[in-house]
């Protein structure tokens, strides 16, 4: 690994960090997963992960949406680096052996990086993100199933149906994040929910943020309904994963994703529980340590 040939963007040195110590840091649900795989391509997710993670914190962490683009173009160019070899980071050159050992595919990590960007664009709480549910879609398979292409040749499943599972299931994971995050992102200015739908169900983005008329957030209500629509959403795209892995010649490989399929959809369901109540009392869904354990073991099983 060089050393950086120029100095760091605000807010980059600090990723100057291990792979695993981003990953151990963030204490996602994906991690669950991670064990299940033999060392070499566990490093090999890690990288991909600590990568997505890095630049997922330099939208996140920006002061100004300035800030933010210069943080992802250091990234841009650590990743066009790490293709040819030359990486200057911990992360870079993490990705770098990812992309000798598996041939994980640079295009996908780039493609992760233009959906970040989106979110740097519209930090306006009276801007939905997307006009359309279509559009939406689109951003979803940036950030996350572009993730999941990343992942198949670490994993070891390859051919269409495999990509099609990728894309799907990175819907339903990325659905599932948006539907248990409505209030976190709104009060942060992300409003994710198609335009078309606070139109549909006459409902003001405004109350993504729990300050709306108390109805609209029971059983019914607009916030409610907003709610189920995520979650109808991302229950489709779950079985559409589901038709493409029965279709998949080397499923035991995509065991890994299986366990991240396991754990968001639960996150799912205890989102439909809570409903539009739990975006008026700030309620964020979640899965304790010890049942994504159980569903790792349950899903290992079941796929043998």
């Amino acid at each position: 690994m060089n050393s950086p040939g120029a100095e760091l963007p605000g807010g980059v040195a600090a990723a100057m960090r291990s792979p695993e110590a981003i990953a151990r840091a963030s204490r996602s649900s994906f991690l669950v997963s991670f064990g299940v795989l033999p060392p070499e391509r566990r490093a090999a997710l890690t990288a991909i992960y600590a990568f997505c993670r890095v630049a997922d914190d330099a939208a996140d962490d920006a002061e100004a949406p300035r800030d933010g683009h210069a943080r992802l173009a250091f990234w841009r160019q650590e990743l066009d680096r790490a293709a040819r070899g030359a990486p200057e980071t911990p992360v870079g050159e993490a990705v770098a052996c990812a992309i000798r050992q598996f041939h994980v595919g640079s295009a996908h990590l780039a493609a992760v990086l233009d959906g970040v960007a989106m979110d740097l664009d519209c930090a306006d709480l009276d801007c939905a993100h997307f006009a359309t549910f279509d559009q939406l879609l689109h951003y979803c398979d940036k950030v996350a199933g572009a993730v999941g292409l990343a992942c198949l040749p670490v994993f070891g499943a390859f051919g269409a149906h495999a990509e099609r599972y990728a894309v799907s299931l990175g819907r339903a994971l990325q659905l599932s994040n948006i539907a248990r995050d409505l209030r976190a992102d709104a009060e942060l200015g992300r409003v994710y929910v198609p335009q078309a739908w606070f139109a549909a169900e006459r409902v003001e983005a405004s109350w993504l943020r729990g300050g709306g008329p108390v109805a609209e957030y029971a059983a019914g209500g607009g916030v409610d309904r907003i709610v189920a629509r995520l979650v109808c959403e991302a229950r489709a795209q779950f079985a559409d994963a589901a038709v493409e892995l029965a279709r998949c010649t080397d499923r035991a490989a995509l065991v890994p994703a299986e366990i991240m399929r396991a754990v968001y959809a639960e996150v799912l369901e205890r989102v439909a529980k809570g409903g539009g109540v739990a975006v008026l009392r700030g309620r964020r869904a979640r899965v304790p340590t010890w049942r994504k354990l159980w569903l790792a073991w349950q899903t290992r099983r079941r796929m043998r």
